[in-house]
């Protein structure tokens, strides 16, 4: 008899398991529907540019978004374009929408950069780590007009995807679609480097 209701009680909870997650017309849900759009509103500070685009429909990234948004997000010293790992997209989606800015426009500081402009900023900067995800096009240095830097620090990390570092100096968040991992450059004289 135990045996027969712990069956049930088995059988109850997995149906209530699938009611939970699925959609009203009984197709199991995903983590997106299908039809939901993600989109990015951005202005690049170095060349001016704004883009408004839907990069992804339900789970599928749209190709040519991504051809534009690689262009975007080129190096803006020197014009190469690499194609970028578009779940740096989503980390920039789901970070406004953390932060209560689900359609605010994301300031740009640094996108893509060529070894060579990666150098360059080396030159200048302890804060530039030889072997950078910008290199890969894994990572983007950004801030939000009327959100507080340390605030999109923290959201970040809530994330918990990749990269973040914070540069309270020059007022950016980096993040990344490398390992899990934190630094502050310029938060005081023992901060940890750049990575």
């Amino acid at each position: 008899m135990l045996k027969v209701v712990y069956i049930l009680s088995l059988i109850l909870f997995s149906q209530l398991v699938l009611a939970s997650t699925s959609h009203s017309d009984g197709i199991p849900a995903t983590l997106d529907s299908p039809k939901s759009e993600h989109h990015l509103r951005l202005y690049h500070t170095h060349t001016g540019e704004r883009i408004d685009v839907v990069y992804r429909k339900g789970d599928v990234y749209l190709p040519d978004a991504e051809q534009h948004l690689d262009h975007f997000l080129r190096d803006h010293r020197t014009g190469d374009v690499k194609h970028y790992d578009p779940r740096v997209f989503d980390i920039l989606s789901d970070l406004a929408a953390a932060v209560g800015h689900p359609n605010g426009e994301i300031e740009i500081i640094c996108g893509y950069r060529t070894p060579w402009s990666n150098e360059f900023l080396r030159s200048r900067s302890a804060g530039v780590a030889k072997n950078s995800q910008h290199m890969q096009a894994h990572a983007i240095d950004i801030r939000i007009p009327g959100v507080k830097t340390l605030t999109l620090r923290n959201a970040a990390l809530a994330l918990g995807r990749g990269g973040v570092g914070y540069y309270p100096r020059s007022d950016f968040v980096h993040v990344d679609t490398g390992r899990v991992r934190t630094w502050c450059y310029g938060c005081s004289s023992s901060t940890g480097s750049a990575e």
